[in-house]
């Protein structure tokens, strides 16, 4: 599906977007934040919470076999990426807000996705056994970038600031990568591959994006931040699961496994957009009542 070369090209790319993402941000914006942690914290959870829950039950209810099932849960534990970001600046949400979330988001992961691949995947997985020791050790070697990227722009801002629109634009090759080489080479497997695993690719972030904006009610935010925290937890970091499941599983068992999470990051181009052109034109009624008002 994905060859040795590919593999390697895949996580080197993934690595500077990662390096970008840090440099988004410095220490003192995340002491900000950390100073005011309420809205922080409800996006933490339900980032956590809402995604992993809804791969979980989407599984079920669409009986995927335990590869699929265990992919599917895979990206409903991923933290925000950088796409989330990007998608939040054109819908004119909060981006500094979103990404805030992003980068505390991916830390936490650290921890907690590995203890959530083990409580949802481990109730799918059937015979299959899920390398936790290497989930961990993947995400703490594919993180560890973001921390590179702080402390670069701490040091230095406009090399920081280079990373940041670097790494933003790698991410968007990442998807066009996978378009270019990934898609034409599984063409025949994507042909007879079932509609459920589609549909789990497709609707997990229309869900996600659905839940987070009424779990956005919960703390009365906005609806600017409501819409910001739509798309930061339901549009996940789709190149941190492939490199996950590239460095983390091998044979065929691979293969089955990264199937939703390819297609996932394929696919969520098409409905974040949808989403995003509804959430601009809300914002542009918005930013017209405005002048009313006054």
């Amino acid at each position: 599906m994905i060859g040795p070369f590919e593999q390697t090209l895949l996580t080197a790319i993934l690595f500077v977007v990662m390096l970008g993402m840090g440099a988004a941000i410095t220490f003192r914006d995340v002491g900000t934040q950390l100073r005011r942690p309420g809205i922080l914290i409800l996006a933490v959870v339900g980032q956590f919470l809402i995604m992993p829950l809804a791969a979980f039950l989407l599984a079920l209810a669409l009986a995927l076999p335990p590869a699929q099932a265990i992919g599917l849960v895979l990206m409903g534990c991923m933290p925000g990426g950088t796409t989330s970001n990007l998608y939040t600046y054109f819908a004119k949400a909060n981006l500094s807000l979103s990404v805030i979330v992003t980068i505390m988001t991916t830390l936490v992961a650290i921890v907690l996705t590995p203890l959530l691949l083990l409580l949802y995947g481990g109730a799918l997985a059937g015979d299959i056994e899920i390398p936790l020791a290497n989930v961990v050790v993947s995400l703490i070697l594919l993180i560890l970038p973001i921390f590179i990227g702080m402390a670069v722009r701490r040091r230095t801002a406009n090399l920081g600031g280079a990373l940041e629109v670097f790494g933003s634009a790698l991410g968007i090759i990442f998807i066009l990568l996978l378009l270019v080489t990934w898609v034409p080479t599984n063409w025949p497997l994507l042909l007879r591959t079932p509609w459920q695993v589609y549909a789990g690719a497709i609707v997990l972030p229309l869900i996600g994006m659905l839940l987070a904006y009424n779990w956005g009610r919960i703390g009365r935010l906005s609806a600017k931040d409501r819409r910001t925290l739509s798309l930061e937890i339901g549009i996940v970091n789709g190149p941190l699961a492939i490199a996950i499941v590239l460095l983390s599983f091998s044979g065929a068992v691979q293969q089955e496994v990264l199937l939703i999470p390819a297609l996932y990051s394929l696919f969520v181009v098409l409905t974040s957009t949808i989403v995003t052109l509804w959430y601009r034109r809300a914002a542009h009624r918005e930013e017209q009542k405005i002048p009313e008002l006054l």
